[in-house]
């Protein structure tokens, strides 16, 4: 099946998790106040990342003249919930399995209307969600990073097998032997700043030039390029990755103006699911 420039850049790159793109704002980035993802059998390190909050002192007034100081102590978990979407469809997903990867005490499944939250995550905690793999579905593997209070509207995408079966069709009018393996795993690296176009991705050990592409400016799949350069969804993907624990690929960034900083750079990966993995390039100071 032949698509449309157009078509085909939406069905292999919009359908695939990624949240919405910001300019050059800061702080700009995907998919509402944080993401997520369900159960797979693997371990990482969980570690946490460079952000940290403070203990918040508390002014309270005295019964006489003058005041008390008191410092309360800060919150050691804290709740994530949102929402499970079928990216393409925009419509929720039903009874996705979601969980944390390294805390296997955090499971939870969305409700019909695709809801799901998460109660006792740790504070200043680094870690993958993963949704499960289904019939119908691909899993997905999303970082998420907790600060020192609650988050809401975390937004979690899962890409159709439709989709997957569109985007090959689209990958084969350049090289008819290109196919996405059952049980392999795929990146889809996504820039934050839409801005950010002529970043090129690396992913080391490298690979075959028919397992990853990038669209061009008009958004048209370009298989064997991982320069970024369509500014309405700035991705590139790489597919039929082995499944491997965390190091086992390590993802790199240029661009030509920018320092890129990737969030996840040595995720675990697992058969049948996608791996988003978002990268902050922000402009020259």
């Amino acid at each position: 099946m032949r698509l449309d420039s157009m078509n085909a850049g939406r069905l292999a790159f919009a359908a695939m998790l990624v949240c919405a793109c910001s300019d050059d704002a800061p702080g700009g980035g995907g998919g509402g106040s944080g993401s997520s993802s369900g159960t797979a059998n693997a371990s990482s390190s969980g570690t946490t990342m460079e952000d940290s909050a403070e203990a918040t002192t508390v002014i309270a007034e005295g019964t006489g003249s003058g005041s008390s100081e008191t410092t309360a102590e800060p919150p050691t978990e804290v709740r994530l919930e949102g929402i499970t979407n079928d990216f393409f469809a925009m419509g929720p997903i039903a009874d996705a399995n979601i969980s944390v990867l390294d805390m296997d005490s955090l499971q939870t499944v969305s409700d019909a209307d695709g809801m799901w939250a998460l109660d006792g995550v740790p504070v200043d905690y680094f870690d993958r969600f993963i949704i499960e793999d289904t019939d119908f579905y691909w899993g997905a593997v999303v970082p998420f990073q907790t600060a020192f209070e609650d988050m809401e509207e975390v937004e979690l995408s899962q890409v159709s097998l439709d989709v997957i079966d569109l985007q090959i069709a689209a990958l084969q009018a350049q090289d008819k032997t290109v196919m996405v393996e059952e049980d392999t795993a795929v990146f889809l690296v996504a820039l934050l700043q839409n801005t950010a176009t002529g970043a090129t991705v690396e992913v080391n050990p490298p690979q075959p030039a028919n397992s990853f592409y990038a669209p061009d400016a008009s958004g048209s799949p370009i298989l064997g390029t991982a320069q970024i350069e369509w500014a309405i969804y700035p991705v590139a993907v790489f597919f039929n990755l082995e499944p491997g624990p965390e190091g086992t690929y390590d993802i790199e960034v240029t661009h030509p103006e920018r320092e890129c900083t990737v969030e996840d750079p040595q995720p675990p990966t697992f058969g049948r699911h996608i791996n988003l993995i978002r990268v902050d390039c922000p402009p020259p100071k």
